[in-house]
């Protein structure tokens, strides 16, 4: 993964499923202090690149699958855009997101 000029990793690569629709896809959350990005592993279905940018976050919530699992992360973007993540360590995620947010 290429950085930006002045970018910094704050979470290289962590697993992760990105909901499309019904589908959940697994792949690497990185997590930069400019952008999270998301990469899908080959044999998903729907796969590819899911980039947010920092700038772009309007709010970062916590939420459980079948409500008792402590492992969602709600990411909205100022255009009205969600993205459901799966992910480990989810509270230590939500809130080095939500530290960087400006």
């Amino acid at each position: 993964m290429n950085l930006q000029e002045n970018e910094n990793f704050l979470v290289e690569k962590t697993p992760a499923n990105l909901f499309k629709g019904m589908e959940a896809v697994g792949g690497q959350l990185t997590i930069t202090d400019k952008r999270l990005i998301f990469k899908a592993h080959k044999l998903n279905i729907q796969g590819g690149t899911t980039e947010i940018l920092m700038s772009d976050i309007d709010s970062v919530d916590k939420a459980s699958t079948l409500k008792i699992i402590p492992n969602r992360m709600i990411v909205k973007t100022k255009d009205g855009k969600v993205f459901k993540f799966v992910v480990y360590k989810r509270d230590k995620l939500v809130d080095l997101i939500t530290g960087h947010l400006k």
